[in-house]
């Protein structure tokens, strides 16, 4: 089989895997520009942004004012970046803190299970835990991963969370299923596509009431 062959079987193969997904696939970076200006970035150009795995320059699609970030390793030449070990470590804010917070190329590096002490811990679970806490109500919390049946989720050896363009929408938005394993927030899906073989997604914070609470049944 020539050069020419596989690349062509190869293209082949792309497209009936991009037709295959469910959310929308978004071809061009000016293409997503668009889609997420008008569905998400109306009125959030003030304010404080949080980028997680931010490295020693978050950034800031949003316009924030204010630009703060967290990474598991520490930089010296930026204050407003703190380090903390996602799923491990509380992020170092106060509650209802930020107007926005991203996520690039980073919840795919998070472990699902970990074994602590003989205790059984959810690492991603107390990740978006986090998110939901540290976020205002009405804030966003933009992610953007590369996730099956993309090669890229598999390619890299730190990726040890393979998600679907499912995972975020059934267990961490309105159906919440991730409560069975400790999830407490409360997050509403507005927007969500591809570009390329990252999957994106946009959650809003709809409460500051925690899901337990909630579901809790009132005492007579």
């Amino acid at each position: 089989m020539n050069n020419l062959t596989r690349r062509f079987i190869s293209k082949i193969l792309k497209i009936i895997t991009i037709l295959s997904l469910r959310a929308k696939y978004h071809r061009t970076p000016l293409d997503l520009e668009t889609f997420i200006n008008k569905e998400a970035n109306q009125g959030l150009g003030v304010g404080r942004a949080l980028d997680i795995g931010s490295g020693p320059n978050p950034r800031n699609p949003f316009g924030a004012n204010a630009v703060f970030g967290v990474d598991i390793r520490s930089f010296n030449i930026n204050e407003d970046v703190k380090r903390c070990v996602l799923g491990i470590d509380d992020i170092p804010f106060e509650s209802n803190f930020f107007d926005a917070i991203t996520a690039y190329d980073v919840l795919e590096h998070i472990p699902r299970v970990m074994n602590e002490k003989k205790s059984v811990i959810f690492p991603f679970v107390c990740a978006m835990n986090e998110v939901w806490r540290v976020l205002k109500v009405g804030g966003l919390f933009y992610s953007e991963t590369p996730c099956y049946p993309m090669k890229e989720a598999f390619q890299d050896p730190t990726h040890v969370n393979i998600m679907t363009e499912d995972t975020l929408r059934l267990y961490f938005a309105d159906n919440a299923w991730a409560k069975i394993y400790g999830f407490v927030g409360s997050f509403s899906l507005i927007a969500e596509g591809w570009r390329g073989s990252n999957y994106f997604c946009i959650l809003v914070k709809v409460s500051e009431v925690p899901l337990l609470e909630i579901n809790e049944p009132q005492k007579k």
